[in-house]
This record gives structure tokens, C-alpha cells and sequence, in this order.
């Protein structure tokens, strides 16, 4: 937790739309940092016994997700327990204001925070005993979850990339740059080349998921640890920005890519949730190395298209809206590069 400001420092815009919504803050209310993520920004705010996450979104991930559907998608979650109350969201859902669910000490879900391919080494670790049990429950409560309006199947989101990404390249092409922003292009265009290579693979996992989905589902879409909040013995999600009705293998598949679960819990959570699901055929466990080839590919765009993002960004520093230091550079278009060449590892043909 970083340092702290007071009532003066939270954006006129916020303040007003709270009064709106029927909260008032006090003169005795606190703002700190809580996390600096990669794209967006979240911040503490205390005022007497109540507590609240303000998120400040930036632009470049605001051009890559659709607000209005995180939005609603959140408040679906929400209304079933799995995610916190939004109390306040600006007209330009550039900030939200939610419940600050409090993480007991030494129980933060985001300590299992790991990068795994599809094809895992034998791990007889339990750094969560239980943890496997927690998913579960969180996963099936999800398959029971109104299916979001946005429905975007993983060829779509995948033929949207592709898109995206030519076009990017046309633009950095034709644009004239030197030092180290025409360094940065070069390691973009190299990155981009890398990711074609896997154009025919990609293709032939694409049509294994395709060939046991029986129909959508509510799909959170980015389940790693840091989006996951345990508190009395159950799971909680936050971060909707991809959420929509698609694949039913694709959130356990991002569950197993970032969680560090011993062999025996994964094959505990595979063959639970795939037990009897209704819209899984019997070849689902057989098309789960392609899900999760398909969560690292689709990180993979992630990073290239916040990189290219990174060097146009015109928000401001959004720490300085509170009179809050950050670490400068922190969203530099190297460090989503660098985040590619992870993803892109992990990626087994």
C-alpha cells in the first residue's frame, strides 16, 4: 500500500457522482495506491469504518474492451455473490467505484500467481491445500450465471485480433520513426511475425474447441489469481473488461495456465468440472491443451496491442489525479513486449 491523500485529492467527477448515488465522503477520508496493474489503476479509498476500490481506467485498455458490456457483465457476477458491489460508475466509465472486499492476512489469492503451459511437469507442491475445492465452486457457479449479451466465440476473438493487429502494423509502417521508438517498432513488427507463425496452428486448436463446445456459456475470461479475492472460504472475481457468453472450456483453461496447483488438484478440477457439464462433449478433456494454447495466444495479442497502445497514450499520469507518486515508465510499450515473449513461450505447438 502506498501512501495516502485526502478528500481534496478524489476527482471532482467522482465525488459528484457519488453525492448522486447517495454517498457523501467525509473530510476524514483516505486515498492510496492498492495496485499498479498493467493497464488500469486501482485505488483505496477509506472513510470512517467503510472502504471502496476506486479503478481508474486507462485509454489503451478502454479501445480494447467494450465498457458497457464489462459493466453489465460485472453487475450479473455481482448479483450472485461472485463479485463486489458496483456502487458508481462515471458517463465515460473511465471510474468505477466498488466494495472493498478485505483479504485476511497471509490468505491472498494472488500468491498463486504462475505461468503454465499445456503441458505442466508432475508438481507435488500445495502451496493452497483446498484451493482446487475454492475453483471448483467458483467455476460451477459460473456455468449457472445469465449468459452475457456480448457473445464472442474464440474464432471470433481470434479473427478480431488478427484484425487488429494487421492494422497496427500498416500504421507503424507508414509512419516515420527513429531511437527508440523506431527500436520498439521493429521489436513489434518481429514479435507480430512470431505469432503469424502459429497462424496453422492456431487454426487446428480453434477447430477442436469448436468441435466440443454444445453452446455459450458466461465467460469471465481472465481468470488468474490477481483477478480472484478469497474471503470466509469462497472466491470473488473483479476485472470484467473481457467478460462475455462464449466458450465453457475456456475459464478453466485460464485457471489451470495461471494457478500453481499441484498435479493432483489440477486433475481433481479438470475432471470435476468436466463431470456431466451440459454444454462439454466427452472429447472436452481432449481439447483442453488447446484451450489453454488459445489463453496464451490470446495474451500474446493482449501484449501487442497495449504495446502499440503504450507510445500514444494520452491519459494522464492517473496517480498525479490524487497527488500519488508511481513508478515512472510503468506502462512503457517495453514492458508489454516483454510480457509477449513470456506468453508467447508458453505456447506449445
Amino acid at each position: 500500500m502506498k501512501q495516502s491523500q485526502g478528500l481534496a485529492n478524489v476527482p471532482d467527477e467522482v465525488r459528484t457522482g457519488l453525492r448522486s448515488a447517495g454517498l457523501i465522503l467525509s473530510s476524514s477520508v483516505s486515498v492510496s495506491v492498492l495496485t499498479e496493474g498493467l493497464s488500469n489503476q486501482n485505488y483505496l479509498i477509506r472513510d470512517g469504518d467503510s472502504s471502496w476500490v476506486l479503478r481508474v481506467n486507462s485509454t489503451a485498455s478502454s479501445q480494447i474492451c467494450d465498457r458497457n458490456a464489462e459493466v453489465s457483465n460485472w453487475k450479473i457476477a455481482a448479483e450472485q455473490g461472485l463479485a463486489p458491489g458496483l456502487y458508481f460508475v462515471s458517463d465515460d466509465k473511465k471510474y468505477y467505484l466498488s466494495d472493498y472486499i478485505e483479504q485476511e492476512e497471509g490468505q491472498s489469492w494472488g500468491s498463486l500467481i504462475t505461468a503454465k503451459s499445456a503441458h505442466p511437469l508432475i508438481d507435488d507442491s500445495v502451496p493452497w491445500p483446498g484451493a482446487e475445492s475454492a475453483l471448483l465452486d467458483m467455476l460451477t457457479q459460473i456455468t449457472r450465471l445469465e449468459c452475457p449479451e456480448n457473445s464472442l466465440s474464440v474464432s471470433r476473438q481470434w479473427s478480431i485480433y488478427q484484425a487488429s493487429l494487421y492494422d497496427i502494423w500498416s500504421r507503424i509502417g507508414n509512419k516515420p520513426s527513429q531511437g527508440q521508438v523506431c527500436q520498439e517498432h521493429k521489436a513489434w513488427r518481429e514479435k507480430h511475425l512470431q505469432l503469424l507463425s502459429l497462424r496453422s496452428d492456431i487454426s487446428q486448436w480453434l477447430d477442436e474447441l469448436d468441435a466440443c463446445a454444445l453452446g455459450e456459456q458466461y465467460s469471465h475470461r481472465d481468470l488468474n489469481p490477481h483477478n480472484l479475492l478469497f474471503q470466509n472460504g469462497r472466491l470473488m472475481c473483479i476485472d470484467f473488461e473481457y467478460a462475455c457468453s462464449s466458450h465453457p472450456l475456456f475459464d478453466l483453461a485460464g485457471v489451470l495456465s495461471s494457478h500453481a496447483l499441484s498435479t493432483e488438484q489440477r486433475h481433481f478440477l479438470i475432471d470435476s468440472y468436466l463431470d456431466n457439464h451440459p454444454k462439454l462433449t466427452l472429447d472436452a478433456k481432449a481439447a483442453l491443451p488447446a484451450a489453454i494454447n488459445i489463453y496464451w495466444v490470446f495474451a500474446a495479442c493482449w501484449s501487442l496491442l497495449m504495446a502499440a497502445d503504450a507510445e500514444t497514450e494520452t491519459d494522464i499520469e492517473i496517480a498525479e489525479v490524487f497527488g500519488l507518486q508511481r513508478e515512472p515508465g510503468s506502462h512503457h510499450g517495453s514492458k508489454y513486449l516483454d510480457c509477449f515473449s513470456q506468453f508467447y513461450s508458453l505456447i506449445l505447438p
